[in-house]
């Protein structure tokens, strides 16, 4: 099961079960006032896995993943968290959520190059899940090439069968030493004063409706706005131009600041709007 809101990459790989006889149920987000509800809703006893975002990627609405772990155990539900939106943007407790998979690439608020992502996966699910792709780089004692007995790793390095991306290795473990250096708590902090300064740029602007969950609970670091008399198109496209740079996604124009934006960055952004 996943919700409306979904990424492509979270909703292209379920629906590409269909032709094995898999049914992918869809949560609806948009109107719903309790989000987690509306999921919790679609659980029933033919439910094997839920798939969802911790953070949506259009509309930034956050998730109680909390809560929905707890259900999903409940119902003995396998939790997938899709938190591309979420690590490096916000504290992210995998425990707590009770998650039994949790993916990410680190391209997004963990700073790291494209192309090198991570997965968790508890042993409990790790061996629910079936091996399709076989390389020399996910079997146990590996190296020894002289040995011809071979079975997969019990960790999830089981499911990198291939030579791994060295140089986005080094990168992301880069980025990952400054975020440690820092502390999330402090990132966290920080990325919501700037997210609160632009909350507070739009409501002085009438002409700005802005289309994001505006609570503390249900934001990370995504705001949606759209312009009253210009279309999201145009406006993409002007502040693209003047290198103000956003995203056109959710019917709307997605501004992503993170914990080291400068606020003179977010004033040109907002004072371009008045033009």
């Amino acid at each position: 099961m996943i919700s409306n809101q979904e990424f492509p990459s979270n909703r292209f790989v379920w629906e590409s079960l269909e032709k094995l006889g898999v049914k992918v149920k869809v949560a609806e987000l948009n109107k719903a006032t309790d989000p987690e509800q509306a999921v919790i809703n679609c659980l029933d006893s033919r439910t094997r896995l839920l798939s969802i975002s911790s953070v949506q990627y259009a509309s930034g609405l956050k998730l109680d993943c909390q809560r929905l772990g707890e259900a999903c155990k409940q119902k003995n539900v396998l939790f997938c968290i899709d938190a591309i939106q979420s690590i490096g943007a916000h504290c992210f407790d995998v425990q707590a959520y009770q998650a039994d998979f949790v993916v990410a690439d680190g391209h997004k608020w963990m700073l790291g190059p494209e192309g090198l992502a991570l997965f968790f996966s508890t042993p409990a699910a790790r061996k629910q899940l079936q091996l399709n792709e076989y390389g020399w780089h996910m079997v146990k004692h590996r190296g020894n090439y002289d040995r011809l007995e071979w079975e997969p790793l019990e960790s999830a390095q089981r499911f990198e069968c291939g030579s791994p991306n060295m140089l986005g290795c080094y990168a992301l473990n880069a980025s990952l030493s400054l975020f440690e250096e820092i502390g999330m708590p402090e990132i966290e902090k920080q990325l919501q004063l700037r997210i609160q300064y632009l909350l507070d740029g739009f409501a002085s602007r009438p002409d700005i409706t802005v289309i994001s969950p505006t609570t503390p609970e249900r934001r990370a670091g995504i705001i949606t706005f759209r312009h009253k008399l210009i279309s999201s198109t145009q406006l993409y496209q002007s502040l693209m131009a003047h290198k103000i740079i956003c995203a056109h996604r959710g019917g709307g124009i997605r501004f992503s600041p993170h914990f080291y934006t400068p606020f003179e960055k977010l004033d040109q952004a907002l004072n371009f709007l008045d033009q």
